[in-house]
């Protein structure tokens, strides 16, 4: 026990070192893209005078030193304040963030539950059917989605069932100009514009799961305890519900937290593709306008959030492996 509460120390040390290394990078990494802010901010009219675009400079601190930037960025970031949008002027850039965010837990949350689910439930039923139809078949149909191009898909979506068949709306959350009441249209509404890019999502990584589940279900099926259960005369539903598949979730465990993770970060391809008012949306947006303080928020949300997700995992892996315990 002394042992584990050692790696668990050592674990959000780690985790602390890393956010502060991320929070470094945020800030260099930025001030490093080509571009100027200000000429996204100010349309080149020449009826605009100079002393404008001087004005903004010295509002948002960019004639600063970096040091002294950073310095102030860094007292900000404690209290998850990035500064105002350059291009939303008078809008806190985390409360952009934030307001997109929603959209993307709604999508990649959807998503998440149907991947890990189904591609676990195909995963197992495959390890345990081993060299049948199903199994091949569960294989092939895994590698094909996991090798495709996100943006392919979702574009042969919209195409397919969008264009030509009309059954579902092409792009955004919402018809355009609504807004999300909890009423029985509105619902259907969001339900309608989910049903595309939930399934792009779900299919191109739904084979992750798929194939770690019968891997790892494999590996723990040959091991000396499954025949032992098995001789003492349970049942192949009894050995694969109580022995083989609580072993065989540890590889999962890591692979749900990432998942996790990604809910936050979001789907970039997919809601770009899509038109999804999501946080992948608003980021790339924000990288074609310069928009640092929406970057520099949504980076260090998706980083915070993946850092958050990978040390749950380390923390449940230490008390449900007891391998890592003993060292």
């Amino acid at each position: 026990m002394k042992h584990g509460t050692k790696i668990l120390a050592r674990k959000i040390f780690n985790s602390i070192i890393t956010l502060l290394l991320v929070i470094i990078i945020n800030f260099i990494l930025f001030r490093m893209m080509p571009g100027d802010p200000i000429n996204f901010m100010v349309p080149n009219d020449p009826r605009i005078p100079h002393e404008y675009k001087l004005e903004l400079i010295e509002k948002y601190g960019l004639r600063d030193p970096l040091l002294e930037q950073f310095f102030t960025y860094f007292e900000d970031v404690l209290t998850l304040d990035f500064g105002d949008s350059f291009i939303f002027t008078n809008t806190p850039a985390m409360d952009i963030v934030i307001e997109n965010l929603k959209w993307t837990l709604v999508l990649t949350g959807t998503s998440s539950i149907l991947m890990i689910v189904i591609g676990m439930t195909i995963g197992i039923y495959a390890a345990w059917k081993r060299g049948s139809s199903f199994d091949t078949g569960s294989l092939a149909f895994s590698l094909f989605f996991y090798a495709m191009p996100t943006f392919w898909l979702a574009m042969m979506l919209i195409i397919v069932f969008a264009l030509h068949w009309e059954l579902f709306p092409p792009d955004s959350a919402l018809t355009y100009g609504e807004t999300f009441e909890f009423s029985i249209s509105s619902i259907v509404d969001l339900l309608r514009h989910l049903v595309l890019p939930a399934t792009c999502l779900t299919l191109v990584s739904i084979g992750a799961f798929v194939l770690i589940m019968r891997g790892s279900l494999i590996d723990v099926m040959t091991e000396e305890y499954i025949t032992t259960a098995k001789a003492k005369g349970l049942t192949d539903s009894e050995t694969l519900k109580h022995h083989a598949v609580p072993n065989a979730m540890l590889p999962m465990v890591a692979l749900i937290a990432i998942d996790i993770a990604y809910i936050v970060g979001g789907a970039f391809q997919t809601e770009y593709v899509f038109n999804y008012p999501g946080i992948g949306w608003t980021t790339i947006d924000a990288v074609y306008k310069s928009d640092w303080p929406i970057l520099q928020a949504a980076f260090f949300l998706i980083a915070l959030a993946v850092i958050v997700a990978n040390l749950i995992a380390d923390i449940l892996l230490v008390y449900m492996d007891p391998r890592v315990k003993m060292g």
